[in-house]
C-alpha cells in the first residue's frame, strides 16, 4: 500500500530532522579572532591653572544655559549644577590645596567643561527626540 499523506508528511519531517542533525553535527566553531593592537594611552592634557580651568567650566555651563532647545528639566538641572560648582570652587579656593591637588581639580574642571561643551553641541543641533 502506498504511503498516505500523513505518513508521507511524517517521513519528510523525520528525514529533514535527520538532515539537520547531520548538518549540525558536522559544523565546527570558527577559530577565535586574534586581538587587535592595544589602544593608545590618553595623551597628557596641557592644563591651565585651577582657577582658569574652573572658570572655563562656569563659562561652558553658561553657554549651555543659553541653548534655546533646553526643556525645563534641563534648566533646573543646570541651575543645580551651577550652584554646586560655585560652592565647590569657593571651598576649593578657601582650602588652599597643594599643587598636585590643584592639578587634579583643574583636570576635573577641564574634563567637565569638555563634556558640557559636547552636551551644548547636542542641544544646539535641535530639540530632544520625543520619548513615548
Amino acid at each position: 500500500m502506498p504511503p498516505t499523506l500523513p505518513r508521507a508528511f511524517r517521513q519528510i519531517v523525520r528525514d529533514f530532522g535527520v538532515f539537520l542533525t547531520v548538518i549540525a553535527a558536522c559544523h565546527h566553531a570558527d577559530p577565535p579572532v586574534t586581538p587587535g593592537p592595544p589602544l593608545p594611552a590618553e595623551p597628557d592634557i596641557q592644563l591651565a591653572s585651577m582657577d582658569d580651568e574652573c572658570s572655563g567650566l562656569e563659562k561652558a555651563i553658561e553657554a549651555w544655559r543659553a541653548c534655546p532647545n533646553l526643556d525645563d528639566d534641563d534648566r533646573d538641572w543646570l541651575r543645580a549644577v551651577s550652584d554646586v560648582a560655585e560652592k565647590s570652587f569657593a571651598a576649593g579656593k578657601k582650602g588652599n590645596p597643594d599643587a598636585e591637588s590643584q592639578r587634579a581639580i583643574a583636570l576635573a574642571c577641564h574634563r567637565a567643561a569638555v563634556s558640557i561643551g559636547h552636551a551644548n553641541e547636542r542641544c544646539l543641533a535641535g530639540p530632544k527626540p520625543r520619548v513615548d
